[in-house]
């Protein structure tokens, strides 16, 4: 038995439930303390694993038997003490897994997907020793294999069996999937590359997926490493969960767990050889894959000096996450244009929708993209109904923050240098092949990697445009950027219908028949008028509303003086809208 070993079982798939048993070889005689983490590297919020945990109990064992139950002590809500004992100790835990997000695990008769972290206790005092896991098939789920970067110690030709992590932080950087998968394999860079897909059944142009993800890793490689050609990994696993609505990812050190919609791979277009029936859609799709692509380097290797290490059972707080996300949302859709599988126009339209969804949002004007990085953990990553008057998105402006620095670069610079120099600066003073810890970027540190990257004169600039869009609250003056570089864009005509409902600043879902008011943008007539999130519309200028006819209802008013009736806690109210005095935030689209 090794010092430290998981046993990982697909105990009830029915019932959603894995069986995991850690086993310490030599726990503290004082008592061994045990705990889940509350939350995963790379999604900034405390989830509290430990509430799936629905049973746990500890036992002595030796000579592969259990010899006697021993008291646990629960201390706080995902720590535990074992009692003191000499003798090599067995913890089992049963686990309630029926989570399709990317960041905690999953099991039923079709498949199985996991993060250690949401399955594996960290035994303290040994969370920095190496460990095997040991990964035990279900007979009755036939024809099943398993997907994982995780090293392996001996294993049959489906996968299932024995895997080494060289401490616990490694562990949980290596998620699982289990089942039934496509796998569509390539080398990039002489690298082997894998997507594997889950959930899906219909025909996809896996050919056309293999090479533009080819095209896009190779993209990547040679950006940091344009002459090495070097990557921070020695294999990468694209893991792919398609469901019928979802959308997100996960990023780990030589894999990616990724969710999304079927519609959203690529579908061929029978009627049109070699073209796609989901061509925006599939672009979205190879937009996730890149960015989270992208934080094998940004994030996995270049680290803010908070993340080392990683407390698992705290928040880890950093200002930095503007440029962790911002930065690698600027470069995901730009690698895409490098490497040929978007066109510039597309490329171009993509910058446009990110602009609005930062214009169209009041949270950009009274926090800064540092304040929402800090605040991660309580506000961006704990959405509510005020979210879009009091937050702005440090991904979405922080992808412009990096557009409008690499177009500032380039004018002072002639087009000699670029942000690209910038982040393979960053790159080469505080990444590596292997994180070192104490090589993290500290939280006021970017500034000395700018400035060794282009030199003192460029310090004033730098400074300038810091106080002004990173730890100021301007906005980016997206539009004049673009038009400096010969880039036409034009005010898009709003429709009667769209106009209404701009200025009057509700977003709206439907909810058994009635349109339910889920947020009230700040500034908007209807929340100057006093509705708010929760709201059901009743009806509208005297006309019952209902979810088929609100927009067309909208764009057949000719008056800028609406009543609306709503039920607020049960009870009728009525409000009175003005739309004379609010004005609208432009729509911008290219007029080339």
């Amino acid at each position: 038995m090794h010092p430290i070993e998981y046993h990982i079982k697909l105990k009830d798939p029915a019932g959603h439930h894995f069986e995991v048993d850690l086993y310490i070889e030599k726990p503290f005689p004082l008592g061994q303390k045990i705990s889940l983490p509350t939350w995963i590297p790379g999604s900034y919020m405390i989830r509290d694993f430990s509430k799936h945990i629905e049973t746990i109990e500890a036992f002595s064992f030796s000579n592969n038997k259990i010899k006697q139950s021993i008291a646990l002590k629960q201390l706080d809500s995902h720590t535990w003490e074992v009692s003191p004992t000499n003798e090599p100790i067995l913890i089992r835990i049963s686990v309630y897994a029926f989570d399709t997000s990317v960041r905690t695990a999953y099991l039923d008769l079709d498949r199985a997907f996991y993060n250690h972290s949401s399955l594996c206790l960290q035994a303290h005092g040994f969370t920095q020793s190496s460990c095997l896991v040991k990964i035990i098939p279900n007979p009755q789920l036939i024809g099943w294999e398993i997907a994982t970067t995780l090293n392996p110690e001996s294993t049959n030709r489906f996968g299932f069996g024995t895997y080494r992590a060289e401490n616990y932080d490694e562990l949980i950087d290596h998620p699982v999937t289990i089942g039934k998968m496509r796998r569509i394999k390539w080398k990039s860079q002489g690298i082997a590359h894998q997507i594997v897909i889950q959930g899906v059944n219909t025909p996809i142009d896996e050919k056309r997926l293999a090479q533009d993800l080819s095209a896009i890793c190779d993209a990547h490689i040679r950006f940091f490493e344009p002459k090495t050609k070097r990557a921070p990994f020695k294999q990468y696993l694209f893991i792919v969960n398609t469901v019928g609505l979802g959308y997100g990812g996960l990023e780990h050190r030589s894999s990616t767990a990724l969710l999304c919609k079927r519609s959203d791979l690529p579908i061929i277009d029978p009627s049109q050889k070699g073209k796609l029936l989901n061509q925006s859609q599939y672009e979205d799709f190879l937009g996730l894959c890149s960015h989270e692509y992208f934080h094998a380097w940004m994030v996995k290797n270049v680290q803010p000096l908070a993340f080392q290490p990683y407390r698992l059972n705290e928040k880890n707080h950093t200002s930095l996450l503007w440029l962790f996300e911002g930065f690698t949302s600027y470069y995901d859709d730009l690698q895409l244009l490098r490497s040929g599988c978007i066109s510039r126009k597309s490329y171009l339209e993509r910058i446009l929708k990110t602009h609005e969804s930062v214009m169209r949002t009041s949270g950009r004007l009274k926090q800064s993209v540092t304040e929402s990085s800090f605040d991660a953990w309580t506000k961006y990553y704990l959405m509510d109904e005020n979210t879009p008057n009091a937050v702005v998105s440090y991904y979405a402006k922080g992808s412009l923050i990096a557009l409008a620095l690499d177009l500032l670069i380039r004018n002072h610079t002639s087009n000699k240098k670029s942000l690209d120099h910038v982040m393979r600066t960053l790159w080469k003073s505080h990444g590596s092949l292997k994180t070192v810890p104490g090589r993290g970027i500290s939280e006021h540190g970017f500034e000395q990697v700018v400035i060794d990257a282009m030199g003192h004169d460029f310090k004033k600039s730098w400074l300038n445009f810091e106080k002004k869009y990173i730890s100021g609250k301007e906005d980016i003056p997206l539009i004049s950027l673009l038009t400096q570089q010969g880039i036409q864009v034009k005010a898009k005509p709003l429709s009667r219908t769209d106009s209404v409902k701009q200025r009057i600043g509700l977003r709206t879902t439907s909810v058994d028949g009635w349109v339910k008011i889920t947020h009230a943008l700040t500034g908007g007539a209807a929340q100057v008028a006093g509705l708010s999130a929760g709201d059901f519309i009743v009806s509208l200028n005297g006309e019952r509303i209902t979810p088929t006819n609100f927009d067309k209802t909208l764009g057949q008013l000719f008056s800028d003086e609406i009543t609306i009736t709503a039920f607020r806690h049960d009870s009728q109210k009525e409000f009175h809208l003005s739309l004379r005095s609010i004005s609208q935030t432009p729509e911008y689209i290219l007029s080339e």
